[in-house]
């Protein structure tokens, strides 16, 4: 309403700018006035149009001397049937008025789309004129949720489709005292960090710590510990607390393949499955230690919440799934966890800053000079990663790849030493293999051992990120949207019986994480009906290689392409 009342003060300006310029002019002089003013060209408010005609101004002055002072002069003439809404039925108009009271989240083109499902009439309103109308009677959606405090955020039950897709973490406010290790006499306050895979409700650590330690340094260190045991998670739901707020964890999660998301501000119940653990550890934990006369040691308090999570909480049938935490979480297969190894983690976990080579292929740290293991590095910026307590541990990194490590520099006088010693660092050392009859026949634990150190430990650094982020999209396609299975029936997934078109659409847009438009609908609607019906197996497939490969989500006439190929060419 007030955009209209402005857009109506802004014509009648300009209507009374062109009046004002006649008004006291002979007839003559007005003619004459009149005929410029119809050659020239004019930016009139909220109009395509351009140009005026000489009926159109001496309507306005003829209007101008009849009304006189009056407020409503050349003031834009509203529509007679405004508010009327001619387009709208009586019984769509009750339909929609009651669709919006029971629920103000329902947006106008839900409203359009339930009214096109029930056929009601033989014309149905635009998304504006629903809108429109709404608004009209005071049920606009905006104002129906600034209205109603209680209805602000809605809280809808949500679980991760498959162990390691979403985790979580937090930590609980200070309830436990514990002895102070520097004087036995004091004590300090302790407080727990957890994680939770969201999935199983299974905790990949906790632990107590003292207060002053919680910052963004033992999170990570927590963290990785988690991800050396039971493998990376796709997602880690954080609040936004100091300790979860730095660069450097932010950063390291990045290069493992893991996304982060945050909670609202001051929004503690969007992470209510941890903080049911929180409540769970206060009850049977922290309430019996606070009845103890003597306080404990923190490695105690960590000895008696680890026994408490082994023996009772990971074993206990959960209310939610039926299942206990322990089950569930290692039904899922091997071949799906993403493992990489303690090196690669110590060196990805350290604290990092960026720097900038320079010609000489020097970089400087700590008031102390390194030379750069690449040369192609020279007069690039580059962020390197350091050991506080080794100057001697300097890793290179550029563009998120692991570069080598970077040697402490000595300053040589003699020309063709210094030459000698940078050829020396950037050519790598060549391994000496020891003749066959020295090494001692193989054993088993000596095969497992060599299939490891192939798999994660021999492995570049730059190898094993470029793992982790490629399977997990081919796990999150595999998997996402199955039935819970056992780890038989999980190494060797089904096809779904009734794979129906709506359930192929559906698929699409959670693997792409958004809606499709109505062309885009209607593209992968024409494939189905053209090259269907698809197996759903080969769609997971095909679509996991190419999420893997990196493709946009936004490039859907490629994944399209991919699925016609794949569905027309015979199976090997």
């Amino acid at each position: 309403m007030r955009r209209l009342y402005h857009e109506r003060l802004e014509k009648k300006a300009f209507k009374m700018s062109i009046v004002l310029m006649l008004r006291d002019l002979s007839s003559d002089e007005r003619a004459q006035k009149v005929k410029e003013l119809i050659e020239m060209e004019f930016d009139i408010p909220f109009s395509d149009k351009r140009t005026l005609s000489k009926t159109t101004i001496y309507d306005w002055l003829r209007k101008y001397r009849q009304q006189g002072t009056s407020p409503d002069v050349l003031l834009h003439k509203e529509r007679s049937d405004r508010m009327t809404f001619r387009s709208l039925t009586q019984a769509q108009k009750n339909t929609l008025m009651r669709w919006r009271h029971d629920n103000p989240y329902r947006t106008a083109a839900q409203l359009r789309e339930e009214l096109l499902a029930l056929e009601m009439e033989n014309t149905v309103p635009s998304e504006c004129t629903i809108a429109r109308f709404l608004r009209s009677i005071g049920l606009d959606r905006s104002i129906l949720l600034k209205s109603n405090p209680a209805q602000k955020k809605v809280r809808l039950a949500y679980e991760a489709p498959y162990p390691q897709r979403l985790w979580m973490a937090d930590t609980k406010g200070p309830n436990l005292f514990v002895k102070d290790p520097e004087d036995p006499q004091k004590v300090r306050i302790a407080k727990p960090i957890v994680y939770i895979d969201d999935h199983s409700r299974y905790l990949p650590i906790a632990r107590y710590i003292y207060e002053d330690q919680e910052n963004e340094e033992m999170v990570l260190r927590l963290f990785m510990e988690a991800v050396f045991l039971f493998g990376v998670p796709d997602t880690l739901y954080l609040d936004r607390g100091g300790a979860y707020m730095g660069h450097r964890m932010k950063k390291s999660l990045v290069l493992l393949g893991c996304r982060i998301i945050r909670t609202d501000v001051r929004d503690a119940a969007a992470k209510g499955k941890v903080e049911k653990i929180m409540r769970f550890f206060y009850e049977r934990l922290e309430s019996e230690l606070m009845t103890y006369k003597e306080a404990l040691t923190l490695e105690e308090v960590n000895e008696y919440m680890t026994a408490l999570i082994r023996q009772d909480y990971h074993r206990t049938v959960h209310s939610e799934t039926g299942e206990t935490p322990e089950e569930r979480f290692f039904s899922y297969p091997a071949q799906y966890r993403r493992f990489i190894s303690k090196k690669a983690l110590s060196k990805i976990s350290l604290p990092y800053t960026k720097s900038r080579v320079s010609k000489t292929g020097l970089i400087h740290l700590n008031k102390q000079e390194y030379l750069v293991p690449d040369a192609s590095l020279y007069g690039k910026n580059v962020e390197v990663r350091f050991d506080a307590s080794d100057p001697s541990m300097v890793y290179v990194w550029h563009e998120d790849r692991f570069m080598g490590e970077a040697i402490k520099y000595v300053a040589e006088n003699d020309f063709i030493l210094r030459r000698q010693l940078q050829e020396e660092l950037v050519k790598p050392p060549k391994a000496e293999i020891p003749a066959a009859e020295e090494v001692p026949p193989y054993a088993y634990l000596e095969h497992k051992l060599a299939a490891h150190r192939a798999e994660v430990e021999n492995l570049s650094i730059n190898d094993q990120l470029v793992q982790l982020k490629s399977k997990r999209a081919k796990v999150k396609a595999e998997l996402i949207r199955l039935p819970q299975q056992t780890e038989k029936t999980m190494n060797t997934p089904a096809q779904s019986e009734d794979f129906t078109c709506d359930r192929f659409v559906h698929l699409l847009s959670i693997l792409l994480r958004r809606r499709f438009g109505a062309h885009e609908r209607l593209a992968v609607l024409m494939t189905w009906q053209k090259y269907g019906p698809l197996k759903e197996t080969m769609v997971r497939k095909t679509m996991g290689t190419l999420l893997g490969e990196g493709l946009p989500v936004s490039d859907l006439t490629s994944y399209l392409d991919a699925l016609r190929l794949a569905a027309t060419t015979p199976a090997r």
